[in-house]
């Protein structure tokens, strides 16, 4: 008969427990202190083709605007708020020149189904709250919604390297082009025209009273937040 030490059962059971223990904590990978590129794809929902692409425009972007943007996907928030989380992340990374703040920070939640786009006071006059809640609307929902997060992703990172590139009279060596999706179909309802209008000053009232109460901390940052890819729901940041 072989004999078994309690110390070899303690061992087994701490071998048995750890690969659970390691999946828990991979549910959602804690992002690493500095970005190693400019697509950390924690939730790995990228592409390969597209994350080496985005890398290469986005690497361009910087060297000849100075503007530094980063795309992050995680799994999960697992309870924490995104604008918290988003917010948290561009402070600890500083993204951007300190002295211009022209940074931006894409941020998606895969199993929440939440984006958000957190942009630089440097960066607010090119990229508005307006702009990037179409970026996300038009580019990222449908997209999402069809289960494509890929071409999502980067048509909206597209959307923000060409709008950001064009105000600096820069090209991006070999970008390519993205297509608005639904483009035709929006223009020709007036039913849909209306809403969207409607919705855009619901929206400027709120950032405006949002402006008023939170002072300076509001005004270094324009946000756009949006939850429910498949159901299409939005909210502000």
């Amino acid at each position: 008969m072989t004999h078994t030490s309690p110390h070899s059962v303690v061992f087994a059971a701490i071998l048995f427990l750890f690969p659970a223990a390691g999946d828990l904590s991979a549910a959602t990978p804690q992002p690493p202190s500095m970005p190693p590129t400019y697509v950390v794809d924690l939730a790995g929902i990228v592409r390969d083709d597209v994350e080496t692409g985005l890398n290469g425009y986005l690497q361009e972007l910087e060297q000849k605007t100075t503007a530094q943007v980063i795309v992050l996907t995680i799994n999960s928030l697992d309870g924490e708020d995104l604008n918290g989380f988003s917010l948290r992340m561009a402070e600890q990374w500083k993204l951007g020149k300190t002295e211009k703040d022209n940074g931006a920070l894409f941020v998606v939640a895969f199993q929440d189904r939440k984006y958000r786009f957190e942009i630089g006071y440097g960066l607010e006059h090119i990229l508005p709250d307006s702009m990037v809640g179409s970026i996300g609307r038009q580019l990222l929902v449908p997209a999402f919604s069809k289960g494509d997060y890929s071409t999502g992703i980067m048509n909206a990172t597209l959307a923000m390297i060409q709008t950001i590139a064009k105000d600096s009279n820069v090209e991006i060596t070999g970008m390519p082009a993205y297509r608005t999706s639904g483009s035709r179909r929006r223009s020709g309802s007036p039913l849909r025209a209306l809403f969207a209008m409607a919705f855009g000053l619901l929206f400027f009232i709120s950032s405006f009273g949002g402006m008023m109460h939170s002072g300076r901390s509001r005004r270094r940052r324009a946000v756009w937040m949006g939850g429910g890819y498949y159901g299409g729901g939005y909210s502000s940041g």
